[in-house]
């Protein structure tokens, strides 16, 4: 199924835009992964996406999974999947408390001697954006994941203190520590997991949204920071940012720093390792 068809179908739906859903959609097409997994489906609007790419393309399979209190949302993964004719290339679970638990038995079943054997090509983890969830999610998705493989987490920049709610999936605001709730859980994911671990050399962050980890082994870290956002888009992203900050307390007495990508202008693409770092402007 073409792009274009399945976004109309999916105009308007939380909880991906449709840019970030073009994304997807290509990069099923150019990588082509016989088999994808994704973590937080919320209405199914993402699985859609690669289901979508995986038709086109003719082959491969999603595995998604949710929580089953999630299961009541309107419309739900099992509408979208009805109404895009995407349910051959899609399996959906429900868990009762944690993604985690899937892949817990995920690992069991393909241990037959004693030895996890990777399954999944591509893996999407948009769920929960907690230290404690994802960062074990890392872990368990990274046994599961063969060579060459990636992983694309979503929130990069997400922060608990950054919203007008008190708990989010069952996890109680008040209850956390002031940089638990100002620091976001996905970027210390990248920066303390994933990018000090031996089989990720190239990570790959989009417009502070997306960050993506490929499994291949190499002698240098490749870090790779794209910016698409146009100046006003920036500026809001800052001016929110500021504000969040200063109703968690953040700023009082402190200066703020501006990152040089921050200020840059669209397509903006910083490469480095860990001796040095190229800027460059696509």
């Amino acid at each position: 199924m073409n792009f274009e068809r399945v976004a109309s179908m999916l105009e308007g739906i939380p909880h991906i835009q449709p840019r970030r859903g073009r994304l997807l959609y290509d990069f099923v097409l150019a990588n082509r992964p016989a088999q994808c997994l994704e973590l937080g489906f919320a209405h199914g609007v993402s699985s859609c996406y690669i289901a979508a790419a995986l038709e086109e393309v003719g082959s491969g399979h999603l595995t998604t999974v949710d929580l089953r209190a999630r299961a009541d949302r309107r419309p739900n993964i099992e509408d979208l999947l009805e109404r895009t004719r995407l349910e051959p290339w899609v399996t959906f679970v429900r868990e009762y408390t944690s993604y985690t638990w899937f892949l817990k038995r995920e690992i069991e079943q393909r241990s037959p001697s004693g030895t996890c054997d990777p399954f999944y090509n591509f893996c999407f983890i948009d769920g929960a954006k907690n230290w404690t969830i994802d960062g074990m999610a890392f872990f368990l998705v990274d046994k599961l994941l063969k060579p060459g493989g990636w992983i694309l987490f979503d929130d990069y920049d997400w922060t608990y203190g950054g919203q007008n709610r008190t708990a989010t999936d069952g996890i109680n605001h008040h209850e956390m520590g002031p940089d638990e709730l100002s620091i976001p859980h996905i970027k210390l994911i990248v920066d303390l997991l994933i990018a000090q671990h031996p089989d990720y050399s190239e990570i790959r962050i989009q417009d502070d949204v997306w960050a993506w980890a490929h499994k291949v082994r190499g002698e240098k870290k490749r870090i790779v920071i794209e910016n698409s956002y146009t100046f006003k888009a920036l500026f809001l992203r800052v001016l929110q940012s500021t504000l969040r900050k200063l109703r968690l307390g953040e700023l009082v007495g402190v200066s703020s720093v501006v990152h040089p990508w921050e200020l840059s202008p669209p397509s903006m693409r910083l490469e480095g390792d860990s001796s040095a770092v190229d800027i460059r402007l696509a």
